[in-house]
């Protein structure tokens, strides 16, 4: 379970951001701009992270943490949309979502680990978003993670949203990396499954069920 942090005040900004700025950045048609019609009320981006705020000096990769709060109109936001503001905001990003439940507000942590690229440092490279459990708006807040740097406090970040601890000796990119095998990998087992159900074919059947062990071997490998 991701906490919810408490994030300093000299840090607040609580500054709107308008949609019409995330699309001249990130571009978007007709679908996305649905996406956001049915699903999202308002976009804050509510804290800044960088040195004077945290009193944190800038990392060799990370300089600034924005913190976004998204107010939803349903209950749920759709990964396109999180990663269509996340290309539109290239500095690091920890996402706030908050709906409404018959329990009063509620309050989730989203992230997905982002990083310059090394063909093109004018460039964003993006993994999947990780998400916290729904925890009501008035749960206690917890410290920001021990850092010495930017980079060491966005790595405690991600670190407490991911599912599976750093190996020994993993940084925080290389951590990232294995991630995504696994929530690829993690997908293709549930496609053999599906698989395997669907066919009646004895032999077929056979040779199924040896894909989903080697993919289950695999994803076994990846979250050992």
């Amino acid at each position: 379970m991701s906490p919810l942090y408490a994030w300093p005040e000299a840090a607040r900004l609580d500054r709107r951001i308008p949609r019409d700025q995330l699309f001249r950045r990130a571009g978007g048609g007709k679908t996305i701009r649905a996406l956001y019609e049915a699903q999202v009320e308002r976009i804050d981006w509510a804290f800044k992270l960088f040195e004077r705020t945290v009193n944190l000096p800038a990392g060799a990769d990370v300089a600034e943490i924005q913190v976004i709060q998204v107010s939803l109109r349903s209950g749920e936001l759709d990964d396109r949309v999180l990663a269509h503001i996340d290309k539109a905001l290239p500095r690091q990003t920890w996402f706030e979502l908050s709906r409404p439940s018959p329990d009063g507000l509620e309050v989730q942590s989203v992230a997905a680990f982002k990083r310059t690229s090394d063909a093109d440092r004018s460039k964003i490279v993006m993994h999947e978003h990780w998400r916290g459990n729904w925890l009501t708006a008035t749960a206690p807040r917890k410290a920001l993670p021990v850092a010495v740097n930017l980079d060491g406090l966005y790595a405690g970040l991600l670190r407490s949203l991911w599912p599976h601890p750093a190996r020994a000796d993993e940084n925080v990119r290389s951590q990232a990396d294995r991630l995504s095998e696994i929530a690829t990998q993690a997908k293709a087992v549930e496609r053999v499954k599906a698989a395997v159900r669907r066919e009646t074919d004895f032999a077929r059947q056979v040779e199924k069920n040896r894909e989903l062990r080697v993919a289950l071997a695999r994803l076994n490998e990846l979250t050992d």
